[in-house]
């Protein structure tokens, strides 16, 4: 066998998309489908798998590889005659089951839907999808009681209880109760974080179907909007309807799959969390929210799998005029720079803060952009478009554009704009621990006002004691201040928060020098030397561990270019 694939690799070394979609064996077929799968394009990979299982279709294996790569590439159809052929050779298996769910919901069949759910009754997501799925199959064939009897969050523990309350407050909009559905998403949003602003919106749709129109009015004007938010208060305002979340059972389920993947995907993307998007995304309705948010989540998985042409395809099915298109084209600039086409992901968003209307969501993310690309006065001027048209249309200042257009003229060394901004920034948010630790590393590391500096500090470090990152300012200005044994102790904290940070490093081993402790100030510079990245700020770390602090300090180590480019001696 491995003759052969080497074979098939020196005769198919040409590109991907130069290659026919039909193969001549099994074998040609696998290495066309990896050739596809390496290149990032899971559509033409998932044919190749396929016709390869053609071929050789008792090759189980094989099988499931194009049964997992159509998941992974949203092809439902050719997913889902997998998902038959799986069961019955294999007996299938949870994820087999999910996309004969997905299957079944898409085509209305609530029975097969029902089947196709005891296939996941053995995992450990079963506790949270198990009674969701089963309720809105019951709502499909017309049991609305004894489906809303199903979900009762009271029976419930831990996290399952919040997924079960956001799916009765979805089924009692679709059930026309609409009184009870506000009071539902109310008492959600209240202890949710995470997709508040769409939980306001059922809320507000509740309300506004339940005859309180001034109620939903004053529910959406009272959120800072995102997008949707502002897109549902133009809605209400025209007299037309603000939407349901979940108007139907498949909307339920899609709402469902997509929160799973989102938070199976928070601290990496595992492949279960692509599973689920892809699910969200089948059953959702075309053109609603559900489908929307899907298309959305589905594309932030795969690219957070590096699989960023299947992470734009979906960013692309989210429609021109929908809500959530300004944050589909940053997330897809995001993904273009990370393939390095920067200038597309620049023109992208240049063309979007152009465009007539344009909001200040467009230019902040442009901002955004700039910023990431150490553009930081181009960024500066994008935010100072968004703090115009935030302060022209609702006239309430946004601490946050402040504080980024202060942040950005900072590290464009222009101080003399930037130190207004970031005070507008902290009279407008004087709790937030950002600024605090910003305003004040940045008066410290100019050597201006230093008592202040560290008050700034020590104010922020109380609020996110737990911030490595801000206990290294304040240890930073206890050092500053010639307090070293004070910032010994800080700067080891920060140290075993954020044991990967050069700078923290480095400053640790400063303080270590000044109280005499010149072995261990050797070990933290030797480690921020090898932990940093940036060629200056080496060559200054070089220079500590050549010569030592006072020396590197003062400068008269003599001609020292070479540090740049040269390691340290051992």
């Amino acid at each position: 066998m491995k003759t052969v694939l080497v074979l098939v690799l020196l005769t198919t070394a040409t590109a991907v998309e130069a290659l026919p979609r039909t193969t001549q064996s099994a074998a040609q077929g696998y290495v066309l489908g990896r050739f596809a799968s390496d290149d990032g394009q899971l559509t033409d990979a998932a044919r190749y798998f396929d016709g390869a299982r053609r071929r050789d279709p008792a090759d189980a294996a094989l099988t499931r590889r194009a049964f997992e790569t159509a998941v992974a590439a949203g092809d439902l159809k050719l997913a889902a005659g997998l998902a038959a052929r799986l069961t019955a050779t294999q007996g299938g298996d949870s994820t087999v089951a999910l996309i004969r769910l997905a299957d079944a919901v898409q085509r209305g069949d609530w029975v097969a839907a029902d089947g196709a759910r005891a296939g996941i009754a053995d995992v450990g997501y079963a506790a949270v999808v198990a009674p969701i799925v089963e309720a809105w199959t019951l709502f499909g064939r017309g049991k609305q009681a004894e489906a809303l009897a199903k979900l009762d969050p009271a029976a419930m523990t831990g996290f399952t209880r919040s997924y079960v309350a956001e799916a009765r407050a979805h089924m009692l909009t679709a059930a026309g109760r609409y009184p009870e559905a506000a009071t539902a998403y109310r008492d959600l949003r209240a202890g949710t974080g995470p997709g508040v602003s769409f939980l306001a919106i059922g809320e507000a749709d509740a309300l506004q179907q339940g005859g309180d129109r001034d109620g939903a009015t004053k529910l959406l004007e009272g959120l800072r909007g995102d997008a949707t938010v502002t897109a549902a208060r133009a809605r209400l305002a025209a007299g037309r309807r603000v939407g349901a979340l979940a108007g139907s059972p498949a909307d339920g389920i899609a709402w469902l799959c997509a929160r799973l993947a989102t938070d199976l995907s928070r601290d990496k993307p595992v492949p279960l969390a692509l599973v689920f998007a892809r699910v969200a995304t089948f059953t959702a309705t075309p053109g609603g929210p559900a489908a929307s948010a899907s298309w959305l989540i589905a594309g932030d998985v795969l690219a957070r799998s590096e699989r960023g042409t299947a992470a734009l395809a979906a960013y692309d099915r989210i429609p021109a005029n929908d809500p959530l298109i300004g944050l589909a084209r940053a997330r897809r600039a995001e993904v273009l720079s990370s393939t390095g086409r920067e200038a597309e992901a620049r023109a992208l968003l240049e063309t979007a803060a152009a465009a007539l209307g344009a909001d200040a969501e467009a230019w902040s993310r442009l901002g955004d952009w700039f910023r990431k690309a150490d553009l930081h006065l181009d960024a500066a001027r994008a935010y100072g478009r968004a703090i115009a048209l935030v302060e022209a249309n609702d006239g309430k200042p946004n601490w946050t554009l402040y504080f980024l257009r202060g942040s950005s003229f900072e590290q464009a060394s222009d101080w003399k704009a930037a130190e207004p901004d970031l005070r507008r920034a902290l009279a407008l948010a004087p709790d937030e621990p950002t600024v605090l630790n910003y305003l004040g590393y940045a008066l410290l590391d100019r050597g201006l006002t230093l008592d202040a500096a560290q008050t700034l500090i020590a104010r922020a470090s109380a609020l996110r004691p737990d911030d490595g990152f801000i206990t290294d300012s304040l240890g930073w200005a206890q050092f500053r201040r010639g307090q070293f044994e004070e910032a010994v102790v800080t700067l080891e904290r920060a140290a075993a928060a954020e044991p990967g940070d050069p700078t923290i490093n480095e400053h640790l081993g400063d303080a270590y020098w000044r109280t005499g402790r010149r072995i261990e100030a050797r070990f933290r510079w030797r480690a921020a030397y090898d932990l940093g990245t940036v060629p200056k700020a080496r060559a200054a770390v070089a220079a500590k561990l050549d010569f030592g602090l006072d020396v590197a300090l003062t400068g008269t180590q003599g001609d020292a270019a070479w540090l740049s480019n040269t390691p340290p001696p051992n």
